[in-house]
């Protein structure tokens, strides 16, 4: 009886090694997927509160069809072009400072 409970007791020991193992080769492996995650939770986040006040988005809409849609059809194609530049930018940067390392 003693020999099977320090059997299984060198069983559990290695079985906790081993995950404690695993969870470090997945705290790596996810870190890469942080900042995706970040900006995904950030999306549902506002699709949720979008769900939850839809005429508050109706009535933003109706403003800016009400007020001027050619200048709100600028401001959206100016804020496009400074996302695009700002994340080819990023893109540059995150290049430039890994072929220097």
């Amino acid at each position: 009886m003693k020999r099977k409970l320090a059997s299984i007791t060198e069983r559990r020991q290695r079985l906790v090694a081993q995950a404690e193992q695993q969870r470090v080769a997945l705290a790596k492996n996810i870190q890469p997927l942080q900042s995706s995650l970040a900006l995904a939770d950030k999306g549902l986040t506002i699709v949720r509160y979008v769900k939850k006040h839809p005429m508050l988005v109706m009535g933003l809409v109706s403003l800016v069809g009400l007020l001027r849609p050619m200048r709100a059809v600028t401001w959206l194609r100016r804020s496009w072009i400074a996302g695009l530049a700002i994340r080819g930018l990023r893109a540059w940067l995150t290049k430039t400072q890994t072929t220097k390392t």
